[in-house]
């Protein structure tokens, strides 16, 4: 993924990076590729809870944001999320409806 970005965009571009990873990881989970989505949700996690303030906002706005955490149809998947995420999640407004039907 890295390799084709640079070519094609002849550097790293952050937030377009992880936008593409977006929708990796949402692939993943369609095909039921659930290690490859643990695997990744679990640096997702990690760069979240970065000192960096960047790589927080850029997990907060290229991941979650494009995950869509206010569309119920996102929820369950959601719901699957290390607690960094979920909490970023819910900010944007993302509700548990399993857990908080009100």
């Amino acid at each position: 993924m890295l390799h084709g970005h640079i070519t094609d965009y002849h550097e790293v571009l952050p937030h377009v990076l992880f936008g593409d990873l977006t929708g990796f990881v949402l692939h993943a989970h369609q095909q039921g590729d659930e290690e490859l989505v643990r695997r990744c949700l679990t640096f997702l996690a990690l760069a979240m809870k970065s000192a960096d303030a960047r790589v927080c906002e850029l997990v907060a706005v290229s991941f979650v944001e494009n995950v869509g955490p206010w569309d119920p149809a996102t929820a369950d998947f959601i719901a699957s999320w290390p607690d960094a995420l979920r909490d970023e999640a819910s900010d944007q407004g993302w509700r548990n409806y399993d857990q908080d039907p009100g």
